[in-house]
């Protein structure tokens, strides 16, 4: 499919003749998820194979990308890479007989906007906590790093130290 990617998709249309959309998003251009990461940088690669399904139009939804995180424990940057998988159906939440494990999505089915299914996506594929794997190496503050190597720490400054002895008099 030929479309430009900044232009609404007819979910129904592409449903009906079990159309298979692959694109890549530049994660730039994601404003919610942009804010989360260390560098906005890199792309998302989207696959999505649309159906009919019990007459509602389907698509089965597969998101992947290479994301920089920044770490919890040391504030260094962190890459992983983002997986999502979704089926979902265009149809109203209030529809009565949903598809079991489908998702709806509700709004306009003949004028949906992938990228933005696209960043929902990976940002509920996000990890709670970002933090370097057990095996990776995790870059210490030069505080803790030098405490660690055996030398002595720097002078520590106690700026309330003189309290004490105002209080006495």
């Amino acid at each position: 499919m030929s479309t430009p990617p900044d232009r609404p998709l007819d979910a129904q249309g592409l449903a009906r003749s079990g159309a298979v959309i692959e694109r890549h998003f530049p994660i730039a251009g994601f404003a919610r998820l942009r804010d989360r990461l260390a560098e906005p940088a890199g792309s998302a690669a989207v696959r999505a194979e649309f159906r009919l399904h019990d007459g509602l139009p389907a698509a089965a939804l597969k998101v992947e990308a290479g994301v920089v995180l920044t770490c919890q424990r040391c504030l260094g940057p962190v890459r992983r890479k983002l997986v999502s998988a979704a089926r979902l159906v265009f149809a109203p939440e209030e529809t009565p007989e949903l598809p079991p494990d489908y998702e709806a999505i509700g709004g306009d089915p003949q004028k949906f906007d992938l990228a933005a299914l696209v960043e929902d996506e990976l940002l509920l594929s996000l990890p709670l906590i970002a933090q370097h794997a057990p095996g990776e190496a995790c870059e210490l503050p030069a505080e803790t790093a030098v405490a660690s190597a055996g030398e002595e720490p720097p002078e520590m400054r106690r700026p309330f130290a003189g309290l004490k002895d105002l209080l006495k008099h």
